[in-house]
């Protein structure tokens, strides 16, 4: 005898099956949260670390197709021979693009050589007009000082009976020393693998940033058919827009970052010149335009300053310029700077904070530099989430810009 089924039975069956499933699934979830979380983030490194020379290349492609467009589009105004132009488009691009890939590298090698020159400049002027037989003879007196002030201390430390217990205090400086030396010299040696390791995959970011800049359309394309494949039209069309809006909070960011910066080298240099310091332009435009690197970059762009003061003026001016530089650009980052970066995304000063503060947290150093654009991605999908929500509900809001 046959059995003859109810199908919305088992419907029904298969539905709270399958939500006694996921409650479970949820439940593993919430109880093992931490293991989740680790899990989750090695497997995005292992997928990062793999994937990190082609993320370069994506990522230098990107910061070159300005001026490589801005360079394409000055020589594709020259013709010399227009029969050959209309008959060999494809090849006449291509050679239009590889000389504007090469003048944009040129141009990128000549800032940062005269950058550089320029240090060693400032650097080397303040070496001329030191005088190192002055400084040993500061060196020696120093020595003699301090010799005189030990020997007064070893007496007066026998009168007191305590003598005895420095040799062993002096052997446990030593072995916490010796620690140290040896903690130093390990981390010296991670470090120095892991910048190896960067040097190899940034050198073959280029490769690929290369290879995506002379072959654009040819991604674009790619990209289009994979869109055109998995998505129907309305979602594809959605994802281009949102594509659209990402790309221009970054490309804002860029412009806001670039005045940022000349304006906090400005600063810097205005400040610089009050207090009369030496190589006041090229010390403060180095020190503005280090700051790229957040946090590191104050303390890196402070550094031929504090040599130049040094070697000329001695420590306490050294010690007065580094912080003059250090108090200076922190009021600055903190009254200026999230102004600046925000109205180039058009996003609060205080959600700029927050950004940093949030990406940094869970991405370090790099989510530190990358906060503000992505900040203006999250701030695109919520404007998304509320328009939605806006029309289906027929919500008034409040005008914020008021």
């Amino acid at each position: 005898m046959k059995i003859k089924l109810d199908h919305g039975y088992m419907k029904k069956i298969k539905y709270i099956t399958l939500g006694f499933v996921i409650i479970y699934i949820i439940y593993l979830v919430m109880t093992n949260i931490g293991d989740v979380i680790n899990g989750v983030s090695d497997a995005f490194s292992f997928i990062v670390k793999i994937l990190s020379p082609f993320l370069w290349g994506l990522a230098i492609a990107y910061l070159l197709n300005p001026l490589v467009r801005y360079f394409e589009k000055i020589l594709s105004k020259i013709r010399i021979n227009k029969k050959w132009d209309r008959n060999h488009r494809k090849q006449r691009r291509t050679i239009i693009r590889g000389i504007s890939l090469f003048l944009t590298i040129i141009s990128i090698i000549v800032i940062i050589t005269l950058l550089v020159n320029s240090v060693f400049v400032m650097i080397n002027g303040s070496f001329r007009e030191f005088n190192i037989s002055d400084l040993l003879k500061e060196i020696t007196d120093r020595f003699k000082n301090y010799s005189k002030e030990l020997s007064g201390l070893d007496e007066t430390l026998n009168n007191m009976g305590i003598a005895a217990n420095i040799t062993q205090f002096v052997r446990q400086i030593a072995e916490g020393l010796v620690a140290q030396i040896t903690n130093i010299a390990t981390s010296i040696t991670t470090r120095v693998t892991t910048i190896g390791r960067y040097v190899i995959d940034i050198s073959f970011g280029f490769v690929f940033a290369f290879n995506f800049i002379m072959n654009k359309e040819y991604f674009q394309n790619l990209l289009e058919n994979a869109m055109r494949l998995v998505l129907s039209e309305k979602k594809k069309n959605g994802l281009k827009e949102i594509l659209h809006e990402i790309n221009i909070v970054f490309l804002s960011f860029i412009r806001g970052k670039i005045i940022d910066l000349t304006l906090l080298s400005f600063v810097t240099v205005i400040s610089l010149i009050i207090i009369q310091s030496d190589y006041a332009f090229i010390v403060g435009t180095f020190a503005g335009y280090t700051n790229i690197i957040p946090y590191l970059g104050t303390w890196i762009g402070i550094i031929p300053a504090v040599i130049i003061a040094l070697v000329k003026d001695g420590w306490q001016a050294a010690l007065f310029v580094g912080a003059y530089i250090v108090i200076i650009q922190q009021v600055y980052y903190v009254f200026v700077s999230p102004k600046i970066q925000g109205k180039s995304i058009g996003m609060h000063p205080v959600f700029i904070l927050l950004a940093m503060f949030v990406f940094g947290k869970f991405f370090g150093l790099l989510g530190v530099i990358l906060s503000i654009p992505m900040g203006g991605i999250v701030k695109i999908f919520i404007n998304r989430w509320v328009k939605r929500r806006q029309d289906k509900k027929s919500i008034a809001l409040i005008d914020l810009k008021k």
